[in-house]
């Protein structure tokens, strides 16, 4: 493993993952506090944003680069980060007043939408993991034969 390329790797997806992930929670707030009629967001609801927001990043970015976790595949990358994220989901929730109530409706609703998306996650993994190794199959099928028509010559 080259430690350099993966903490190139690690430090540009941090920066682009907080960026672009700042950027679409304070589109969405904005657009539900344009609804409601607010006017005004608080500087203190901005910083909790960013530093959850990151905070949600790295975790992703510690599963998904080499840096740290070295010999694991997709699918238990995919499944850790899942688990870890769903609990810094939670808690986050829990620190802003909701799911407050680990019997709630709230959280019914929320493993309906957490299950769900982890499950197409590995769906569409394994559909192009399939696609991915049929393709290689070919190709490796293609150079076997023509190897073999250069060695009958």
């Amino acid at each position: 493993m080259n430690t350099k390329k993966e903490l190139t790797k690690f430090f540009t997806w941090l920066r682009n993952g907080i960026c672009f992930a700042v950027t679409w929670f304070l589109i969405l707030d904005l657009i539900s506090r344009s609804v409601a009629g607010a006017e005004t967001i608080r500087v203190e609801y901005l910083v909790k944003l960013v530093l959850w927001t990151s905070g949600g990043v790295l975790i992703f970015c510690t599963m998904f680069t080499e840096l740290i976790v070295k010999r694991l595949g997709f699918t238990a990358r995919l499944s850790i980060f899942m688990g870890i994220l769903t609990l810094y989901e939670l808690a986050y929730f829990h620190s802003i007043g909701i799911l407050t109530h680990l019997c709630s409706y709230q959280l019914l609703l929320f493993l309906a939408i957490i299950i769900p998306s982890y499950l197409i996650s590995l769906g569409i993994y394994f559909i192009f993991r399939k696609k991915k190794g049929e393709l290689y199959t070919n190709s490796l099928h293609k150079y076997q034969q023509e190897r073999k028509a250069v060695n009958e010559q």
